[in-house]
């Protein structure tokens, strides 16, 4: 059963939702990383669990997954973020497995780093909830009535909400790392 229930416990409400999941679990893992950056993974009663934003916990279990939270403003954000990508990702795996295969990086000549920026918050947050001003230089992502403003030419994030201006921030700088050559220092006497 689809739902919200709370579990009270110590002054910290915990948040579960469960909703049904049939794509693969492999493709919901990659996606949350383009998301959160950093994935936790676990095993709890033999079901795969994924951890992220330090705070929520996304849990296989059979045609469905269940999502927990302790219950706070930053804490359900990051839940609804969560839960939106999945319900995104269950709506249409195919074509969310091809835009990851398709990935945003190969395309490196043809297009800049502000329209790759602009793929990727489209991915993340879905295209209705993206603003790109290109001859103005900058990008307006809005969830939940919140806004983040992304600066194209210094790509400074400006958000009142925290847990917003992170995950965007977050974001755009592991897609300038993936973009960016890793500088190899040469080490004296190491494979010569």
């Amino acid at each position: 059963s689809s739902g919200i229930n709370a579990e009270y416990g110590q002054g910290v409400i915990l948040q579960k939702q469960s909703i049904p999941f049939m794509a693969p679990f492999s493709l919901l893992h990659h996606c949350l990383q383009q998301l959160a950056g950093t994935v936790e993974q676990s095993e709890q009663g033999g079901k795969s669990c994924l951890k992220v934003f330090d705070s929520v916990l996304v849990m296989q279990d059979h045609n469905k997954i269940m999502i927990e939270w302790e219950g706070s403003e930053m804490g359900d954000m990051y839940a609804d973020a969560v839960l939106t990508l999945c319900l995104q990702i269950e709506a249409n795996p195919q074509a969310i497995k091809q835009s990851s295969l398709r990935s945003i990086t190969q395309d490196k000549d043809k297009t800049t780093f502000e329209d790759r920026v602009e793929k990727l918050l489209i991915e993340l947050y879905g295209e209705e909830n993206i603003n790109y001003q290109p001859k103005l230089k900058y990008i307006t992502v809005t969830l939940d009535g919140e806004k983040a403003v992304i600066n194209l030419k210094s790509y400074q994030v400006q958000c009142s909400n925290e847990s917003l201006h992170q995950m965007v921030s977050t974001a755009i700088k592991r897609l300038h790392n993936a973009l960016t050559p890793v500088n190899v220092p040469i080490i004296p006497g190491y494979g010569t």
